[in-house]
């Protein structure tokens, strides 16, 4: 999927996209929404909930639309965001209960649950706890100066690659070294691929380029780097 992703950032036909000027919403008429329209929506049901006017504009309802996707969450979801739940809750350094109890009610755990449903089972519960821990970790870095998240990541990209032990009194290091080595039993050779992608979106996370996107083509550049597409495609 990286591959795929990477072709259509650097595509003529994207570059194209990023410069175009905006255009008018009413010069390109409505035919083409309504044949859009008439795809995403089935039966007279859907065309109720569409709401058109006679002129055949759409306009806002809160009556959601049927579509024809089915959400379908990772069997075993249940039972791997309940111990991991109470794995972070327990042993991440909160700042203190109230940041405990968002991290709860976010779900955080569940997100992988939905976003890798096929997910192999004894697969499933590693891949979600490092999706987690960069989330964790994220959140950390986006609370310090570039320079400090620099350092943050300086000290734990090289225990995340197995190459220095963690100390055992930092839940930071511990983890970190924890939860790639359990990955890394599994499968090493993929999980140095996860670990590669996962290196791009920290490191983007705390670059100074992130201070310099001065338009919507650097901004996106920036996006797929820090938002983890590299990392998210190798799991998948």
């Amino acid at each position: 999927m990286s591959t795929i992703v990477k072709s259509i950032f650097s595509s003529k036909a994207y570059q194209s996209f990023l410069e175009a000027e905006p255009q008018d919403p009413q010069s390109s008429g409505t035919a083409d929404a309504v044949k859009c329209n008439g795809i995403a929506a089935s039966g007279e049901k859907d065309a109720q909930t569409m709401s058109p006017t006679q002129d055949n504009h759409y306009q806002p309802t809160n009556n959601a639309s049927s579509t024809r996707l089915a959400a379908k969450c990772h069997p075993d979801a249940d039972a791997v965001c309940a111990e991991l739940d109470a794995f972070f809750a327990q042993n991440w350094p909160w700042a203190n209960d109230r940041a405990r109890e968002e991290f709860l009610k976010t779900d955080c755990n569940r997100w992988a649950c939905w976003a890798l449903p096929l997910a192999r089972s004894d697969r499933i519960l590693d891949t979600v706890k490092v999706n987690t821990l960069l989330f964790l970790l994220d959140d950390v870095a986006e609370g310090m100066s570039l320079e400090n998240g620099k350092a943050l990541y300086k000290r734990l990209i090289p225990i995340a690659q197995g190459k220095v032990q963690p100390d055992r009194t930092d839940p930071y290091e511990w983890i970190t070294y924890d939860v790639w080595a359990s990955m890394r039993a599994v499968d090493e050779a993929l999980t140095e691929a996860v670990l590669q992608g996962a290196l791009l979106c920290v490191r983007a996370q705390v670059d100074d380029e992130r201070n310099r996107c001065t338009g919507m083509r650097a901004l996106l550049l920036q996006r797929y780097k820090e938002g983890g597409v590299a990392c998210v495609s190798t799991f998948v």
